[in-house]
């Protein structure tokens, strides 16, 4: 099968979305494939990075409105030079929407996913009439549509007023037990480097609930309980909020942020944490939990769609309600008295990660590009 991953956001940008559509690509060439990136040229590139398979970058847009013509232009392009089978758009808008555009004209069908940011409720495609329109229009008539996470199909559904969003979650990478990076020399602090650490690793933005988890553990603090210190790893604009309130509650040696952490960084960061913290307040379905969860993580994450999947309270971890710092503080506290239960979290995680692997992930893909397929664009629904 022929395949054009279509993406308004790819490597060498670094978040979720972009780890996945590599992922995905490197699964399918595994299987047999043939695959070929479309993305929107990244802000700011110079030169773009060498991939094991063709990637190919359209000029941005002045408008996400008013489209330049050069997705549509270079799409045609690539399928006379690969003949695609199928078009996988990641994000309802602007390539869910312009692959569903092109379908009719290239023959082939186009399936869309959306990792929630398009999606949610008021994010900024929501707010404008005409994407949102657009968002809906797509959605309803494209071959088909999946969410990353239950909760995003949820809100697909809603959108368009019909049952219509196949589930079909992120995956993980098993990790083998890595050796300190270089890179990682020097960088921790002394507390961290004797004493053990808890790790939170993601984008410093509000979405992810760190302040939230800066006053859990200012509340712990009132009341006497001592704590590992906790590795925040990230960057975003939300560093200097982060910083003021670790400053309000006294906790400069008991949080630090280092900065951003390449890949084998973080699987040594998080096969050496004592717990991994994920308390956001919103999420399709993080990457984060699955690498930490194949890195046999012990975690503490919020009771919110797209965690909520792949973390069972009890079972492979703790959940707690987001935004609620009493009740983290709470979990963190119980947590230091429990370290039986934390190796029975440890190896619970692991095997979720193992179900949830990229090659199984890129199958259900696989299957559903087949069915779409099968009845020449037709849209497919869920059973």
């Amino acid at each position: 099968m022929n395949i054009c991953l279509f993406t308004a956001s790819f490597l060498p940008k670094v978040a979720g979305m972009e780890i996945v559509i590599d992922r995905l690509a490197r699964e399918y060439i595994a299987m047999g494939h043939r695959v070929a990136v479309l993305a929107k040229t990244p802000r700011g590139m110079k030169e773009a990075p060498a991939f094991d398979y063709p990637v190919c970058y359209y000029k941005r847009s002045m408008s996400e409105v008013w489209f330049n013509g050069a997705p549509k232009r270079m799409l045609t392009r690539l399928h006379r030079q690969y003949r695609f089978d199928v078009i996988h758009a990641h994000q309802i808008y602007p390539t869910g929407y312009l692959g569903w555009k092109m379908s009719g004209k290239l023959g082939i069908p186009t399936v869309m996913t959306s990792h929630v940011g398009d999606v949610r409720e008021g994010s900024r495609l929501r707010k404008k009439p005409v994407t949102n329109r657009r968002m809906i229009e797509a959605m309803t008539s494209g071959s088909a549509v999946t969410g990353v996470g239950r909760g995003v199909c949820d809100t697909i559904d809603a959108m368009v007023g019909f049952r219509r969003a196949f589930y079909i979650g992120n995956g993980a990478d098993i990790p083998l037990p890595p050796p300190e990076p270089p890179s990682l020399a020097g960088r921790l602090p002394v507390p961290a480097a004797e004493r053990g650490f808890d790790l939170t690793l993601c984008r410093l933005h509000a979405n992810k609930g760190l302040t939230c988890l800066i006053d859990a553990l200012g509340i712990l603090k009132k009341r006497g309980v001592g704590r590992p210190p906790l590795l925040m790893a990230g960057t975003g604009r939300e560093e200097a909020a982060i910083r003021a309130k670790i400053a309000q509650h006294g906790l400069e040696n008991d949080v630090f942020l280092i900065g951003q952490v390449n890949a084998a960084e973080r699987d040594w960061l998080m096969s050496r944490c004592r717990l991994f913290l994920q308390p956001s307040v919103v999420e399709g379905m993080p990457m984060t939990v699955l690498e930490a969860m194949a890195s046999s993580c012990a975690l503490i994450g919020t009771d919110i769609p797209g965690i909520r999947e792949l973390l069972r309270d009890g079972v492979n971890g703790r959940l707690v309600p987001p935004g609620n710092p009493e009740a983290l503080a709470d979990a963190l506290e119980a947590s230091a008295g429990e370290p039986g239960t934390l190796d029975r979290f440890r190896a619970a995680a692991r095997e979720t990660a193992e179900a949830n692997s990229w090659r199984a992930v890129a199958g259900q893909y696989i299957q559903l590009f087949e069915r779409t397929i099968a009845v020449n664009g037709r849209p497919v629904l869920p059973e």
